[in-house]
């Protein structure tokens, strides 16, 4: 349960930081003037936003170093080391032993032998060969 809210948390933190590192002007004038960065000026004013911008990356970039330690730690405390393909390597050996048609099993201890022959039928004869009308 809060391994899941830890996840959450960490994609909106995500979202934000890309956004927030994505506002910010760089030389070339950045995403900011995509929003009208006339009125990005005007809302922060001229270098308050730079500085607003600089304070929020940075303290989402905490907040996602934090998370990341945490949910590293949470999943450390597991026990349970084995990664998925060692997961599904046991599974595989571990499955049933496969069959044959006609009923039997493969052991490791048979030798390669065909399985019997069943008897087939024949198909039934139509009154045409059986001289009826």
């Amino acid at each position: 349960m809060l391994y899941g809210i830890l996840i959450a948390l960490q994609m909106i933190i995500s979202v934000l930081l890309v956004v927030t590192i994505l506002l910010q002007a760089s030389k070339g004038g950045g995403l900011a003037g995509i929003a009208g960065g006339m009125m990005s000026s005007a809302v922060f004013g001229g270098r308050s936003a730079a500085s607003f911008l600089t304070k929020a990356t940075t303290i989402l970039a905490a907040l996602f170093m934090m998370n990341c330690v945490g949910m590293a730690v949470m999943t450390a405390n597991q026990g349970n080391a084995t990664s998925v393909t060692q997961q599904a390597v046991g599974q595989s050996q571990a499955g049933p032993v496969p069959s044959i048609p006609g009923g039997t099993t493969v052991d490791e201890g048979q030798s390669n032998q065909a399985p019997a022959q069943t008897p087939t039928q024949t198909p039934a004869q139509t009154p045409a060969q059986s001289g009826g009308k």
